[in-house]
């Protein structure tokens, strides 16, 4: 009720053409260039954006599915609204494009093979922002897929830094061993199809090694589900 008295009251309003209800309404996304199904690895054509079983060396991810392109100037803008400025409800919107997307790329039929995870914030960083947006984001996709949401399997144990700023082998020592599981969470991992929840990935460095670390644990298959991608 109070969602709705609010929709009334202050109703969204397309970032694109200003029509009200969305912050990104269905038709402005479908004419932006969004992304064709690729393998991430290697950029080539994929069915359903998996990734190339020629591709699969040192790569621990099975599928990324991105929705949009960040250099597209109103994605980015609705990006860093709801990450630095605390607009929450534009995570609905493409919350349920990303669940759309995941509908039409992966053969679904049994929820209890699946969890949905997020990236882990750091303990320091997540005080400073006082939320994980990539949390708000896992949260719609679980209410409209009826998938389990896991808030404490993995944790972020150091603190890293950012990913942009380095070269190749650099990201990979910067990241390794900063994810880990739970111990009390082990046993919940076995032949699972995780599907992992974020903004926006740039170099691919995070969604190897957390694919990695679940991998490790004998995750069955390891989904992305991305907002936007350079």
């Amino acid at each position: 009720m109070l969602k709705f008295l609010k929709d009334i009251i202050a109703p969204k309003k397309c970032y694109s053409c200003n029509k009200e209800w969305h912050f990104l309404c269905i038709k402005c996304l479908s004419m932006m260039s969004n992304f064709d199904s690729i393998c991430y690895v290697c950029k080539g054509k994929s069915n359903n954006f998996d990734v190339h079983e020629k591709c699969l060396w040192d790569v621990y991810y099975d599928k990324v599915i991105i929705l949009s392109h960040y250099k597209n100037k109103v994605i980015s803008k609705l990006i860093k609204d709801f990450k630095f400025y605390g607009r929450k409800d534009i995570w609905e919107d493409f919350g349920i494009y990303l669940t759309n997307m995941f509908f039409d790329n992966e053969v679904y039929k049994n929820t209890d093979n699946y969890i949905i995870l997020y990236p882990p914030m750091w303990f320091f960083k997540s005080l400073k922002r006082w939320y994980n947006h990539s949390k708000f984001l896992a949260k719609v996709i679980s209410t409209e897929t009826w998938i389990k949401l896991e808030n404490t399997m993995l944790k972020k144990v150091r603190q890293t830094w950012q990913q942009s700023k380095l070269s190749r082998q650099e990201r990979l020592n910067n990241l390794q061993d900063s994810f880990k599981i739970h111990k009390n969470k082990i046993d919940n991992i076995d032949k699972k199809i995780f599907i992992v929840i974020d903004d926006v990935i740039s170099t691919g460095s995070t969604l190897n090694e957390i694919s990695r670390v679940l991998k490790h644990a004998w995750a069955k298959k390891v989904i992305w589900l991305i907002v936007a991608s350079d």
